[in-house]
Order: structure tokens, then sequence, then C-alpha cells
């Protein structure tokens, strides 16, 4: 019974978003009213309590927040200064072959995007680029919003990752972990592992529906067979680049540096004629669209590396700073802010690397070097950051009261009544539930939040603490299970109707959102499998 009243305010999230198609930011809002009154009433907390864990979670969710203003702000300025343009550009020379076009944009060009900035970037980029080459705009908004998926747990510079291990900061020392960094990096490798395993395969199930969709003969396999070589080679590079950063260096640099490897590495194969089919393929009636036939005012001037000079400085202070052995990740984590016992009640805290978050540092920064870089002026300034807040609002909004409700489900406990939380107290029914299946349950918890709120971020944030406590429950490894959780988010996103409406926008196919649906529906079902699967023999091997 308990479970089930603790339940309500997910519930009801769901029936909200998924029922009533409200979004996240008024549905957070009202979910964090539910479990308050459920707290105070039934719990019996008192007002105090409440209120100070309420407090808590909203300054607990200013890392998060950041990151995501800071990487908006640096693809707006992008953008503002034309160097996204001369980014796309670099990609007009490549094959004519729309499946090679396909594997070079709409996945590692993607992969890198996703890595810097992650929340919904990648499709609203990429697809077009796709469409300008030709690709009809149905064909672009599958392919960006399916490949989109290896990088997200990544994405934003790992923001996914580190909120799942963030949420839980407070909760680890209870089973013995007291370096919460290297908890982040066991996380890190355990959630690449899974999704490393699925690149190839996803690769190949995108580039199967397409040609079957539209080419001569609807066959899955004509097409798609002759790039397997092709579509091989990108996911070893990817996957290699992948997992030793993931192992060894940390979950901000994941997608940051396998996105770009694989963008040099397959643009180079590409123009060598490595492994691409001997047999150039292009969607009937579409001809590759030529330089010449662009307006000198549509020619981007800028160079390739004024262009690529932001990244290039994010990703050096990335290296320089996630990299022990260097020495400064040391000195950059010891500056903390915090506040302990907030409205005086004991264990209400809050502590924030200030140096050490990715969107003060190096995102903001790198803005602020690159105004004068590009020569922005102040209008163009003011209009940037104006667009980003914009941006950020609804986000913030959501993830305020997304924070607010977990901890209150967490610290539940400050009751009267001698109760588990409501966080055990749920973690408790689901154990009862699913018992010894519950691992094949947990990436379905994962896409399911992703579902709901349209972030593997913000539900990391939400089911992460639950995912925790019913693997400690079921003697489970905890790192497992969040781990399943991170992919389960990142699979979800290729359902998650908010990406899908975005990316119907952006490629001018509005009220094609359930045919986005329908077509995801069967990649979703063998990302699951492989995600078992590979989870299950790393574990059976002693890799995770």
């Amino acid at each position: 019974m308990l479970a089930i009243i603790a339940a309500i305010p997910i519930i009801l999230t769901i029936i909200l978003t998924v029922g009533v198609n409200m979004p996240a930011k008024k549905v957070l809002p009202i979910a964090w009213l539910s479990i308050s009154l459920i707290g105070l009433f039934y719990w019996q907390m008192d007002f105090l309590h409440v209120a100070a864990y309420t407090i808590t979670g909203f300054l607990g969710s200013i890392d998060t927040l950041l990151i995501i203003f800071g990487a908006i702000l640096l693809m707006n300025m992008l953008n503002e200064a034309g160097a996204m343009h001369r980014i796309e550009a670099m990609f007009n020379g490549i094959s004519e072959d729309a499946r090679i076009q396909m594997i070079i944009v709409g996945y590692a060009l993607s992969a890198f995007i996703e890595g810097a900035a992650g929340f919904g970037t990648p499709p609203a980029i990429c697809a077009p680029l796709l469409i300008g080459l030709g690709f009809p705009p149905m064909a672009a908004a599958v392919s960006c919003l399916i490949l989109d998926s290896p990088p997200v747990s990544f994405g934003a510079a790992g923001t996914p990752t580190n909120s799942a291990a963030e949420i839980l900061k407070d909760t680890l020392p209870t089973i013995g972990v007291m370096d919460l960094e290297a908890w982040k990096l066991d996380l890190s490798w355990a959630t690449a592992i899974g999704l490393a395993a699925g690149t190839f395969f996803v690769i190949m199930v995108v580039l199967a529906l397409i040609t079957r969709q539209y080419g001569e003969e609807k066959s899955l396999f004509k097409y798609s067979l002759p790039v397997l070589p092709f579509a091989l080679f990108t996911s070893i590079v990817f996957d290699v680049v992948y997992l030793i950063v993931a192992r060894f260096i940390g979950s901000e640099l994941v997608s940051i540096c396998a996105g770009a490897v694989t963008i040099f590495a397959t643009l180079a194969a590409a123009k060598a004629g490595f492994l691409v089919p001997k047999e150039t393929w292009r969607f009937p009636g579409t001809e590759r669209k030529q330089d010449s036939t662009a307006s000198t005012e549509d020619k981007p001037t800028m160079s390739l590396l004024k262009a690529w000079t932001p990244y290039l400085l994010i990703a050096l202070w990335l290296v320089l700073t996630r990299i022990p052995e260097i020495g400064l990740k040391s000195v950059i984590t010891s500056f903390v802010f915090s506040m302990n016992n907030i409205m005086g009640v004991e264990g209400a805290g809050f502590a924030m690397k200030y140096l050490n978050n990715p969107g003060l540092f190096p995102f903001v920064l790198v803005v602020l070097i690159s105004i004068p870089f590009y020569g922005l002026n102040a209008t163009q300034v003011k209009g940037i950051v104006k667009k980003s807040y914009n941006q950020l609002y609804g986000a913030t909004i959501a993830l305020l009261f997304g924070f607010a409700m977990v901890y209150i489900y967490r610290y539940s406990n400050a009751n009267p009544l001698g109760w588990d939380s409501m966080l055990v107290s749920m973690a408790k029914g689901m154990a009862d539930l699913a018992g010894a299946n519950y691992f094949y349950v947990a990436p379905v918890i994962g896409t399911i939040g992703a579902f709901m709120f349209g972030s593997n971020t913000v539900s990391n944030i939400m089911f992460t603490p639950l995912q925790f406590e019913t693997a400690t429950i079921l003697n489970i490894p905890q790192v497992i299970i969040v781990a399943l959780q991170n992919q389960g988010g990142a699979i979800g996103n290729i359902v998650c109707i908010n990406n899908i409406v975005a990316v119907c926008a952006t490629t001018g196919i509005i009220g094609a959102e359930g045919k986005l649906i329908k077509a995801a529906a069967g990649p979703w079902i063998v990302w699951y499998v492989i995600l078992i699967i590979a989870m299950l023999a790393a574990m059976s091997a002693g890799i995770i």
C-alpha cells in the first residue's frame, strides 16, 4: 500500500505527460505539489522538512542547469558567428552515396554535436543538413532521430551520466562508496559497454529501413548490405575511442572525442573510396547539389580552423582538467561552494564544485573568448543570450521541481511514524513485483523516463534513486542497474514524443509524429535486446 501511495506523483506525471500531452514544465510542479501533500498528510512530515528539501532540490539543479545553459549558449553563438555554417559546408564534398552521407552526417556529426551540446541539438542541425544533401524530410528525420541514440548518455559533456551520479552522492556512502569520481568512472564504463555494443547494429538497422522505404526494390538487404564494411569501420573507430575515454578519462569527453575522431576518419575514408560501395545509391529523383550552384552569399568564407576553434578549446580544457595524472583535476575540484543545514534541517545541504562545472568552464568561458574572436557586436551578443534564456526557461522549471521532487522522495523518512522514505517504499514494491527479473526491467524504466520528460538527464534524475534502492534490496550491483537506467534513457530518446515533435518541426513534416514513432519502435526493440545481451555478457566476463 505504501508503495502505491508513493507512486502517485509518478503515475500522475505519466498521465499528464502521455495522456494529456502536457509539457514537463507544467507537469513537474504539479507532481512536486502532489508529493509534498503526500509527505505532509500521509507520511506526516512537518512543513519545515518539506520546505528544506524542496530548497535543497532547487539548489541541486543548478549544476545541471548551468551545463544546459552553457551548451545552448555555445551553439547559438556558433550559429550567429557563422561557424556552424562553415562546419556544415565541410560536408558538401563527401561521397555522392546517400548511405555514406547518412553515416557521416546522421551518425558521426550527430554524435559530436550531442557530446558538445546535447538536449535535442543534433537533429535540429543534422536533419536539415541531410535534407540539403537530397534526403526526403522523413528519411532525414528518421535517420537523425535513431542514429543519435549511442552518444546520448554522454551528451552535453556527460550531463546524463554525471547527473545520475550526482543525484546519488549522499546515498553512495551508505554502501561504502566514498570516492564519487571513481564510482562515476565505473558508471561511465558500464554505460558505454552496452551502448558501444549496439552502434554497428543501429547503423545497419537505419540503413535497412531507409533504403527499403525509398529504394526501387523493397528489400531490407539489397541496398544496405553493400555499406556493411563502411558501417563496420565507422562503428569500430567510434567504439574504440568511446570505450577508451569512458574507461580512463570520464563521461565529459566520451561523445565529443568519439564523434570528432569518427567524423574525420569517415570523411577521409569516403574521400579515398575506402570501403565505399562501388555502386552509388541516391534517393530516386535526386541529384547531388554541386557547389557551383550555390550563390556567392551562401558560400562560407570562414576558415575551417577558425570555425572549429571553440570546440578545440573545449576539448583541450576537458582533457587537461579531467585526466588525474595531469594534476589540474584535484585543483579545480578543490574549489567548493557549500550550504549546510538549510532552514536548520540536518542533512539538507548543497555543494557545488563550480570550477569543475562544464557549463561554466569551459562552455561559458569559451563563449566569452569567442565573442571578440568572431567579432560579434553587442546586439548579436544580446540576441544570443536572449535566445538561450528563452530555450532554457522550460527546462529550468522542469528541473527545479524534478530535483525537489526527488529530494522529498529520498528524505521522506524524516517522519514520526518510523516509515521508510517513499523512495525505499517504492523500491521494495518494485523488488517484490519484479524480483530476479528486475535486471530486464531497469532499462525499460529509463526509457519511460525519457519518453515522459524528453530527456535522458531528467529520466536519470527522476528514476536513478529508485533504481539504486531497488538494486540494493535485490542485492544486484547498483552500478549495473544505474547503467541500465542510463542506457534505457538513451535509447528512449528515439521514441520520446518531445524529440519526435522537435525533429518534425525542424524538417517541416509536422503531423508525421505517429509515423516517426512507428518507425522508431522496431529499432528500440533491437536496442533493448542488444543492451541486455551485452550487459549480461560483460558481467559474465567480469568486464563490469
